[in-house]
């Protein structure tokens, strides 16, 4: 690290518990569903089949961006050290107990 100067760091994001397949096509199915009959859905044009999976990764995106995990190796006086932080966005304030 020394040598190049460089600041070695990553994102990850924490994979939900409550993702499984059962409730996540349930969870999706009432997101288009709201969009599409089923009679669309059950007969999709090719502009349809393009909008379902873009809404099915926003959602997706959506449940695992809520957990993010970061690290990151510094470097103070000589000594090296992790940086950890953690954020979960489940927990986080929205002003409804206010």
């Amino acid at each position: 690290m020394n040598v190049n100067n460089k600041r070695y760091q990553a994102v990850f994001y924490q994979k939900p518990t409550t993702i499984d397949s059962i409730t996540t096509k349930k969870e999706i199915r009432t997101l288009l569903l709201s969009k599409y009959s089923e009679e669309q859905l059950a007969n999709p044009t090719e502009e349809m089949q393009s909008d379902i999976l873009e809404l099915s990764l926003e959602y997706m995106t959506e449940k695992l961006s809520k957990k993010t995990v970061w690290f990151m190796i510094d470097e103070k006086y000589g000594k090296y050290r992790i940086i950890i932080f953690y954020e979960n966005l489940y927990n986080s304030a929205t002003g409804e107990d206010l």
